[in-house]
């Protein structure tokens, strides 16, 4: 059914280019704006789609380090013969596939103008803008930590044994080429969760060329990513098993998740400016978003179960992506009041400082516990050795310096270096661009691109 939609779209798209392959300049009229439409522009859910995914790949990097266990006791149940405590350990412990939401939703969001102006008949936004954008959302706060975290932690500390060590695992990290050697992606001294921001980086190099196919060709343009995915994780990830652990988070493995993302963000533009909101599109969005949360908490709990975990993500990778965006899209189409839960104050604030928090969490979770704060003796750690109390003291300090961090960056470092990348002028601006003064509140389509890497 989404292919024949996108099928019909692309038919539509298509009516719309010129002989010589060049978009016309007259636009469509958009819909005039009233409570019921769609909108296409400003998806307000995306702010509390985009902390669900970090805040559950937070949940687990600390899980891996307190082992708290959420368990919950509920004695009333024992009254019906049923067990007294409802575990919710898949949620922990299946965090990390979060990560893949997060791809998901850097692919939906980057997607959306260039699905309006495909649909609008307007020229596609300039490459070279893109590239600034990406560069001012994602390189600042990088930057920051790894200077941060070389300078004043691993070389202080004695991490590298020679210049050579310590060059070899600080350039893979600045060029964004860290996937590509193993020792790095997973031995690094600086910050392990930096790999996503480089794979992000490496779609980003291709994404405008993929965004222009995409315009065109949408379906072919989807089955030849797809077709690289299912290529690379089926012909060459699973028959190796001895290196799976490196090849399943390599650029060509993600294919099939930003095809997903991509796909559906033309989709939801596309059916946006032809349906409007109504009380059985919303009841429908709602069972939707509810099987949605369902079949996605049914993948968590069977994903640990699978030695090593990279297999089941190798074989399901395009699947959790699919069950992702039903997630997203269901999100955006059902009742106010369930959105509102996506998209309240608190979410924006989260949303905000979500791609600082994912940068430090992890790296500040492990230092804590090296270096005993809060203080602890003996030779095992006291999560080992069932000490509740540090266990709690201990998630206490790691989750507010995780927020300090990430709030010092967002605000001090990301902000206002952002703002002067983005105040450079530039001559050859396309006509459908402005530059925002501040680039995460201005620009909708902006604050929807994930911050999250």
């Amino acid at each position: 059914m989404a292919l024949w939609y996108t099928i019909r779209m692309e038919q539509e798209i298509n009516g719309a280019v010129a002989t010589n392959g060049s978009v016309k300049e007259t636009k469509t009229e958009e819909p005039k704006k009233t409570k019921n439409n769609i909108d296409t522009k400003h998806i307000d859910v995306l702010d509390g789609v985009r902390a669900i995914a970090v805040f559950g790949v937070l949940w687990f990097h600390f899980w891996q380090q307190n082992w708290i266990m959420p368990y919950i006791k509920l004695p009333f149940l024992t009254k019906l013969g049923l067990s007294g405590t409802l575990s919710l350990d898949f949620l922990p412990r299946a965090g990390f596939l979060f990560v893949d939401w997060l791809l998901f939703l850097s692919a939906f969001c980057l997607l959306l103008p260039y699905a309006r102006a495909a649909l609008d008949r307007a020229p596609m936004p300039e490459a070279r803008l893109f590239y600034r954008k990406r560069i001012a959302r994602i390189v600042p706060s990088y930057y920051f930590s790894v200077l941060i975290i070389f300078f004043f932690v691993a070389l202080p500390s004695g991490a590298y044994w020679t210049l050579s060590d310590a060059m070899g695992d600080l350039i893979p990290t600045l060029t964004f080429t860290q996937t590509w050697f193993p020792s790095v992606l997973v031995g690094t001294k600086l910050n392990g969760v930096l790999w996503t921001a480089a794979i992000e980086m490496q779609f980003y190099l291709l994404f405008p060329l993929l965004a222009r196919a995409f315009a065109k060709k949408p379906v072919w343009t989807y089955l030849g990513m797809l077709a690289v995915s299912v290529l690379f994780l089926r012909g060459y990830v699973l028959r190796n098993s001895d290196s799976i652990r490196y090849t399943v988070n390599q650029l060509p493995a993600f294919f099939g998740v930003f095809a997903n993302g991509m796909a559906f963000a033309y989709l939801f533009t596309y059916f946006g400016r032809r349906v409007k909101r109504s009380i059985p599109l919303s009841l429908l969005s709602l069972v939707v978003l509810v099987a949605g949360f369902s079949l996605l908490f049914s993948m968590m709990k069977a994903a640990p179960s699978v030695s090593p975990v990279q297999v089941w993500q190798a074989e399901n990778r395009f699947t959790l992506s699919l069950v992702f965006a039903l997630i997203t899209v269901s999100a955006a189409l059902t009742f106010r009041a369930v959105r509102w839960l996506f998209s309240n104050a608190v979410m924006r604030f989260l949303s905000i400082v979500s791609y600082n928090v994912y940068i430090w969490h992890q790296w500040i979770s492990v230092k804590f516990k090296e270096w005993k704060i809060p203080y602890w003796t003996g030779d095992q750690p006291p999560n080992m050795t069932g000490d509740v109390r540090w266990q709690w003291t201990y998630t206490a300090l790691i989750v507010a310096a995780t927020f300090a961090a990430a709030i010092f960056a967002t605000y001090c470092i990301e902000h206002p270096v952002a703002k002067r990348i983005l105040a450079i002028p530039n001559k050859r601006l396309g006509p459908m661009i402005s530059i925002e003064p501040v680039p995460d509140e201005q620009d909708t389509n902006e604050q929807n691109e994930l911050k999250t890497k």
